[in-house]
């Protein structure tokens, strides 16, 4: 219980303090112009590039209210290479730092109303020539990261196939750091991207992002609700069992400058005990049941992510064993000079002290970083250290992880035609 109230306590605490800093924002005004420099910067940052397509959709409408009408159609091709260097335990590795490449493209097919679509894929920039590859490896080396259709109207977005969740709407708020964190919120569950339960890279989703404009938005925007479904998808560590139906549902909530945000997000996934009763033996009890709630707030020099979950039958040890238990996550980053920035937080995630099977499993790390920007966070270099106090199932100590990176995105080329 006393793990529980201090969860929940700093993220009161976290998201009273944003709020303060965002009152202060908002008596400065608010820009009608598009997305300013800082709200560009957070946009780069953002692992869904799915964000900036819309903010430059929604820039389109907002032109063409402004009576500069425009239909286009057209793609583009971008991609971003990571590599890391990392010391752990004693031991050296040069890895990759989940490179990809894609294609995006739409197509407005009337006043505010496109059809577009994306395909992205992730590849390990540090293997070996593709010539040379097995099939086996070109598989691991070369994966789909993302693929999904969609139309985007003024009240929202429609999409089916592989595209970020629902429930990653609000656990985005903490996944910023490189090479370290994510691994407390429940995005990426039972060592898998969150395809197949539906918290991370959503695998054959139906999703819906809708913007509903019926409260009160002087101060916030209008109410963003988000959907998706899911069915049959395999269950990570259940042999040939598949998950029934699984839904996602968030809600957020953005300030007009767009430098304040809450949010919540729930997903479930059912899962048929009676039908698979083997799944007991990976400590499954019930439906996969995930809940989330988070604040982010940033300015021109920094940026705060606050999010606590509560995670049922969702994450697994080390060992592949499901568990219960409470998760929080918080990143920080502070410019502390012109493309010096200080980057910090911290991930715990402890199972319930009746979850047995889990055995000493929990994880428990601090993350403190530098970053050197050439051009905010889509070219950089980096290092972090990430101080360990976790454990392994078998009781081992989890090591402490220093890594040195770069991430250098590249810039998009594509066609497009217009009226």
């Amino acid at each position: 219980m006393k793990r529980r109230a201090s969860f929940f306590l700093l993220f009161a605490c976290g998201a009273a303090a944003a709020y303060a800093q965002q009152e202060g924002a908002l008596a400065e005004g608010s820009s009608e112009s598009g997305p300013s420099k800082v709200e560009q910067r957070e946009l780069g940052a953002s692992e869904d590039p799915l964000d900036t397509s819309n903010a430059q959709r929604d820039a389109r409408k907002a032109e063409e209210k402004a009576g500069e009408p425009e239909r286009s159609t057209g793609f583009d091709i971008y991609g971003s290479v990571r590599v890391r260097y990392r010391e752990r335990a004693g031991e050296t590795t040069w890895e990759d730092g989940s490179s990809r490449i894609g294609i995006e493209t739409d197509w407005q097919f009337q006043e505010g109303s496109f059809l577009f679509g994306r395909y992205e894929a992730g590849f390990n920039v540090l293997s070996t020539p593709v010539l040379d590859q097995s099939r086996e490896e070109f598989e691991d080396n070369v994966f789909t990261r993302l693929l999904h259709v969609g139309v985007d109207t003024s009240f929202g977005n429609v999409i089916a196939g592989k595209n970020w969740s629902t429930y990653y709407e609000v656990g985005s708020f903490t996944d910023r750091f490189m090479g370290a964190g994510g691994d407390a919120g429940g995005v990426y569950n039972a060592q898998t991207d969150g395809g197949p339960t539906g918290t991370g890279r959503a695998d054959s989703i139906l999703q819906a992002k809708l913007s509903m404009d019926f409260l009160p938005h002087k101060v916030y925007k209008p109410y963003d609700l988000n959907v998706q479904v899911q069915h049959g998808n395999p269950i990570p560590f259940g042999g040939d069992a598949n998950y029934g139906t699984a839904v996602g549902i968030s809600s957020v909530r953005t300030a007009q400058r767009n430098d304040f945000t809450i949010g919540m997000a729930y997903n479930h996934a059912t899962i048929d005990l009676d039908d698979n009763p083997s799944l007991r033996d990976v400590g499954l009890s019930g439906d996969a049941q995930a809940f989330l709630i988070g604040t982010r707030a940033f300015g021109e020099r920094w940026y705060a992510g606050l999010v606590a979950a509560r995670l049922k039958n969702h994450m697994t040890t080390d060992e592949g064993i499901y568990f219960n238990g409470w998760g929080s996550e918080f990143y920080g980053q502070y410019r502390i000079s012109d493309r010096w920035w200080l980057t910090g937080g911290y991930n715990v995630l402890e199972p319930d002290s009746d979850q047995v099977q889990a055995g000493d499993y929990r994880i428990r790390y601090g993350v403190v970083g530098l970053r050197y920007s050439f051009e905010d966070f889509r070219r950089m270099i980096f290092v972090n250290a990430r101080i360990n106090d976790g454990m392994n199932a078998d009781g081992t100590s989890q090591a402490n992880v220093y890594t040195i990176g770069v991430r250098w995105d590249l810039s998009k080329r594509g066609w497009h035609l217009s009226n």
